[in-house]
């Protein structure tokens, strides 16, 4: 018996597997014009470009734990920019200078 319950821990464990760290993001931006974009993502690399607003359900993978960072600076008026990862409650941020962070965190759900 006593062979038993220390086995049936091991099993369990066994299976639990170890967690996957890529995470998938999306995001939009409101506005009108052009904007700078700057998009920082863990296990990536930083992206900026001039891109036309809006932008709608534009897509990114996260391969690591770490800060995602969506920033757009447009070149007139305001911007507004939303961040969803996985399952997780949307960000959103507005402005001259718009900015949505998340912090993927061993408690993200992916």
């Amino acid at each position: 018996m006593r062979k038993l319950l220390l086995l049936v821990p091991a099993l369990v464990l066994a299976g639990c597997g170890t967690k996957s760290y890529t995470y998938e993001a999306f995001y939009d931006v409101e506005g009108t014009g052009k904007a700078e974009l700057t998009l920082v993502v863990p296990g990536g690399a930083t992206r900026s470009e001039t891109v036309d607003l809006p932008l709608e359900n534009q897509a990114l993978l996260a391969n690591a734990l770490g800060r995602i960072t969506l920033t757009v600076k447009p070149r007139d008026g305001r911007a507004t920019c939303k961040l969803r990862v996985e399952q997780e409650k949307e960000v959103v941020g507005s402005g001259a200078e718009a900015k949505c962070e998340y912090e993927l965190t061993e408690d993200t759900v992916n």
